[in-house]
């Protein structure tokens, strides 16, 4: 008697096992439970950002300098070279006043500077640096 209490423990014990399994892969596969097709959520909108491919290639600035008078200021950051005109507001007539190439001016470290200058900040990122190595 006891051998046919325990088999059939066994039997029930790995019916339930394999039935639960079974209908986990009956849902996943088919979309499916209890015979009748599971109502699908739709996807959750994604936000796509779309990055430039590549950085603009100039840079304007408008700026009042005077009453009536504009300065444009236009920056070609390819070629590396800034162009100033001033426009009269009154007439509308824009007038060529400069162009500079400012490659030469961009490998300079420093220039007319003020503290704390950049061999400063290094000296004191150095100093902080020994300071925490000997901590």
């Amino acid at each position: 008697m006891k051998r046919n209490w325990i088999g059939t423990v066994v039997v029930v014990g790995v019916s339930m096992v394999a039935g639960l399994f079974f209908s986990q892969i009956w849902v996943q596969v088919l979309g499916q439970q209890g015979g009748f097709p599971v109502e699908q959520q739709p996807p959750s909108p994604q936000v796509v950002v779309k990055q430039q491919a590549e950085l603009p290639k100039w840079c304007v600035d408008f700026a009042m300098v005077q009453p009536g008078v504009r300065v444009i200021t236009i920056v070609d950051t390819e070629t590396k070279k800034i162009a100033v005109y001033h426009m009269d507001m009154a007439t509308g007539g824009v007038v060529f006043k400069s162009i500079r190439d400012i490659q030469p001016d961009l490998m300079v470290d420093q220039f007319n500077a003020l503290s704390p200058l950049p061999v400063e900040i290094m000296k004191w990122n150095r100093a902080t640096e020994q300071s925490k190595g000997k901590n």
